[in-house]
């Protein structure tokens, strides 16, 4: 993943955001990795998503999504968009 890992959320646009979460779930230019350093490298990601986001489920929305939640960047974009809008906070710069 090429892009820079920024400290808030709210530095992200929607699309970059999207971009991060597509290492989570598409095939992206960590197919060359081996195992242990895609592992290392997924492991970074997701600790960074939990200090990113202020969901009370944090990464679970990435690994263990509700079945009501899209498996897909998309759907995890959509439940910290309504979360974050049910509780008054910002979330992407535009």
């Amino acid at each position: 993943m090429n892009l820079k890992l920024d400290d808030k959320i709210t530095n992200y646009t929607e699309a970059e955001f999207y971009r991060f979460l597509e290492d989570f779930f598409e095939d992206t230019d960590t197919n060359n990795l081996s195992d242990s350093a895609y592992d290392k490298h997924i492991s970074k990601l997701a600790m960074h998503f939990s200090k990113l986001v202020a969901h009370p489920k944090g990464k679970d929305l990435i690994f263990h999504p509700s079945s009501n939640q899209e498996d897909s960047p998309a759907g995890v974009i959509a439940s910290l968009k309504q979360w974050y809008a049910d509780n008054g906070l910002d979330l992407f710069k535009e």
